[in-house]
């Protein structure tokens, strides 16, 4: 028995890991993190439009 009758089967394991589990998930998760990422945009674009007329209407700065 050698090292690469051990190493084989691991490295077989670990693609199909990749293959099937991790790859799947990861369309989900990155559509998710970018869907999150226009919510915040579309938040902070608020608070912000809120903040600027509030200092135009106090004579704070712009």
């Amino acid at each position: 028995m050698n090292t690469q009758e051990i190493i084989t089967p691991v490295a077989k394991f670990i693609e199909w890991t990749f293959e099937t589990v991790l790859v799947p998930l990861s369309d989900p998760f990155n559509s998710g993190v970018i869907l999150l990422g226009f919510i915040g945009l579309a938040f902070w674009m608020r608070l912000q439009k809120k903040y600027t007329e509030k200092a135009k209407r106090e004579g704070g700065m712009v």
